[in-house]
């Protein structure tokens, strides 16, 4: 219901960077309120976040 109600209003693309976006958060905020340790795979994945997310914007 929340994912039809934000792509109402800001739109599909928008609503889809916040999703990927919210991923990053999780982990930065993992680490500095949790103290967990950063991982190579979260990293990895972090990395791979982003450049989807550039790769997505230049179209």
């Amino acid at each position: 219901m929340l994912w039809n109600l934000a792509t109402k209003w800001i739109g599909a693309i928008k609503t889809s960077i916040y999703i990927y976006v919210s991923t990053i958060i999780t982990v930065i905020l993992s680490v500095l309120i949790l103290h967990e340790k950063i991982t190579e795979i979260s990293i990895i994945g972090t990395v791979l976040i982003l450049i989807g997310l550039v790769i997505s914007q230049k179209n």
